[in-house]
């Protein structure tokens, strides 16, 4: 099989593990408080990055000075404000709902970029970020007309705020861009997950599950190997064989993956005016990253 095949078919996997990431959360969230099910998720994720960053030179592997203040900042954004708000969401929300919200990530990104980053403004990004907005207020509203599946408002809201949180994690990432990807996000996952341990701690004083079934433990297994590590482990294997924007395309799949899978799963049916939505953010996606720009400089594994 040619690089570009096997790039192709990790894209694939990579989808389909991110994309059903919202339901496994969904059904594990049903017994495992949040906070403690983000600390269980991050620790998994931590125990299986550290020892494949060591083998590739671990510490070294970063610029010197050691840029901890960055990376403690990426791992408050990225990991603990992340998934705190994302991990209540889903107690609020479908699954669908918030895999539909997150896909104006890189739109919001986007505009994130040239607001602190001085990035170009033009026609294409603004109308992308102008769809995208659109559509996500189309699908938080909908949580108001109170016939879909298990949507709240609040709910929807700590989804965007989620979503908001990665954002500015992917901007703080940039300035690390010249850095082996695999050193900068388990280090930051390593920080994300000690600013966890108190939150999670309290999280287990207060309300302590009384019981975790073999099925919320799966659930737990499939974010913490397969969403946090094993991901990105093949996202990076991509990165090696195709374009960046042609990477990041393939996250165009992750709503409409993650809406499939809790139609199937979960039995949830979001409202009609919740798809235009989604597919106003999929537009308006398609639109800001269709932007021409110069090529980034490569980043090395």
């Amino acid at each position: 099989m040619s690089p570009r095949l096997s790039a192709l078919g990790s894209l694939l996997v990579v989808m389909l593990i991110w994309g059903n990431g919202f339901v496994a959360a969904k059904l594990a969230l049903l017994e495992v408080p949040p906070l403690l099910f983000a600390l269980l998720r991050f620790g998994l994720a931590s125990a299986l990055l550290v020892p494949l960053a060591q083998a590739r030179g671990g510490l070294a592997l970063l610029p010197r000075p050691l840029p901890l203040g960055t990376l403690a900042l990426m791992g408050l954004t990225g990991i603990t404000l992340t998934f705190v708000t994302i991990n209540f969401a889903l107690t609020l929300t479908s699954a669908s709902s918030a895999a539909m919200i997150q896909g104006a990530g890189p739109a919001i990104t986007a505009g994130l970029a040239i607001v602190f980053l001085g990035e170009r403004f033009s026609r294409n990004r603004a109308l992308g970020i102008g769809t995208s907005a659109l559509g996500v207020a189309l699908i938080v509203l909908a949580a108001n007309l109170g016939t879909g599946a298990g949507t709240s408002l609040l709910g929807d809201l700590l989804m965007l705020s989620g979503t908001v949180s990665w954002a500015v994690y992917t901007i703080l990432s940039k300035g690390l861009k010249a850095t082996s990807r695999l050193a900068v996000t388990t280090y930051s996952t390593v920080f994300g997950t000690l600013l966890l341990v108190p939150l999670a701690a309290y999280d287990l004083a207060i309300r302590p599950p009384a019981t975790i079934s073999p099925i919320s433990w799966l659930a737990v297994l499939y974010v913490g190997a397969g969403s946090s590590a094993l991901g990105y482990v093949l996202w990076n294997r991509a990165l090696r064989a195709l374009d960046a924007s042609q990477v990041m395309n393939f996250l165009n799949l992750i709503p409409v993956l993650g809406v499939a899978s809790a139609a199937l799963i979960l039995g949830e049916a979001p409202l009609p005016v919740q798809l235009f939505g989604s597919a106003l953010v999929l537009a308006g996606v398609w639109w800001s990253s269709h932007d021409p720009a110069p090529r980034p400089a490569p980043i090395r594994e």
